[in-house]
């Protein structure tokens, strides 16, 4: 296909876009959507334009190739042509026509998403004065010298901030204590195929079904709504344990999956049972990695747990979240906003590096300190050798 056709083919797909998207405005489903009606009226403006550049740009192309016609007819006539120079031996830069075309396509979905969705230019270049606006105010809560009220909203975050922490430390640990088991017998060289195919099968399920639909249609029906003491924490624990044994479990399979398959070979050997085989060939493998793995998670447990507080199951999400929450009242306190922000940047900051210290400790081993040797002459014999090196 030539460089013409192309420029046709483009121009024609785009007006296609745009008139059936306009069509489609009429349809009995784009009359009851309105967020399809302005996808579609998107679509329709987009596909008019792309057909609009195009058109333009197979203009000027279409005049080019006539002046490129021209000159190949007055040098076929016998005219004087141009001598080649070094430059006419150039490779010639290949067409991204396509590739351009595509890109147009990617633009078009996202403008008719965001017509879709009812965003407005407007409001888009309001928000960088917002943001300012808003950043002050809670800049201001934080540092303002704390009153009796100040005090309370800095005790109440710091209270259910601690709350989220210690519902995802106990959703961890339950994760924990269950992933181990589910991901050996999730292995394919530690499991039969018996075990091995359901178990892959139940993980994936767990892995399928978010934290949220845990804590909302099974765990806080069971064990209760709001603060700890009425069950919203032990809700949003034991919903966050669940989804870890998932997330955990695959993660830990694949990991004993990569194991060095020489210490199995030698345990088998040496007639150890399975057992013996998983506690000493498999676990002082991958028990470093597996403990990076529970910490990691337990960092996202935290942020999790900040969302499942909004629903109801407890932790700092529930000081922020409507109708009761900071965000459920007019106007927004933005100081009370800014404090609990604040608090929960903090603490989750602290938490991941202390997490980040212990995990790089557990991989990586303590740092070792090489001492200096003994100066002649300064008391030390020959026989008071010093360590040549010292744990930290």
């Amino acid at each position: 296909m030539s460089h013409g056709h192309k420029i046709i083919a483009a121009v024609a797909g785009a007006l296609l876009l745009a008139a059936g998207s306009f069509l489609l405005t009429y349809s009995a489903p784009a009359e009851s959507s309105d967020v399809l009606l302005r996808g579609l009226w998107g679509f329709a403006l987009c596909g008019a334009v792309a057909a609009l550049g195009v058109g333009i740009y197979g203009l000027a192309y279409a005049s080019t190739a006539k002046q490129q016609r021209q000159e190949q007819q007055r040098l076929s006539e016998g005219g004087a042509g141009f001598a080649p120079d070094r430059l006419d031996e150039r490779p010639v830069r290949p067409v991204k026509f396509w590739y351009t075309m595509a890109l147009l396509l990617v633009g078009a979905v996202f403008i008719s998403s965001a017509a879709g969705t009812g965003m407005t230019l407007s409001a888009l270049l309001d928000m960088p004065a917002r943001i300012w606006e808003f950043s002050v105010q809670m800049v201001g809560g934080v540092a303002q010298v704390p009153d009796e009220e100040a005090r309370e909203d800095w005790s109440l975050a710091f209270d259910a901030m601690l709350e989220s922490v210690a519902i995802a430390w106990v959703g961890t640990v339950v994760g924990a204590l269950f992933s181990l088991p589910c991901g050996i017998l999730a292995a394919r060289n530690m499991a039969p195929l018996s075990i091995y195919i359901p178990m892959r099968f139940i993980l994936s399920v767990i892995r399928a079904v978010p934290e949220l639909v845990f804590a909302v249609a099974i765990f806080i029906p069971l064990l209760g709504v709001g603060p700890a003491q009425m069950g919203g924490a032990m809700a949003g624990a034991f919903a966050l344990g669940i989804s870890s044994i998932g997330t955990l479990s695959k993660l830990i399979s694949e990991a004993i999956e990569g194991v060095d398959p020489g210490p199995l070979e030698a345990s088998t050997a040496a007639g150890a049972t399975h057992v013996q085989r998983i506690r000493w060939a498999v676990l002082p493998q991958v028990l470093p990695e597996v403990l990076a793995i529970w910490l990691y998670r337990f960092e996202v447990n935290i942020r999790a747990s900040a969302i499942l507080g909004a629903l109801g199951a407890g932790g700092i999400g529930r000081l922020i979240s409507p109708p009761n929450g900071l965000f459920g009242q007019r106007p927004y306190d933005w100081e009370a906003i800014g404090i609990t922000l604040f608090v929960i940047i903090v603490i989750t900051m602290a938490v991941d590096q202390v997490s980040g210290f212990v995990r790089h400790r557990v991989i990586h081993g303590a740092k070792v300190r090489q001492k200096k040797s003994a100066k002649p002459g300064d008391g030390a014999g020959p026989d008071k050798k010093q360590a040549a090196a010292v744990r930290i």
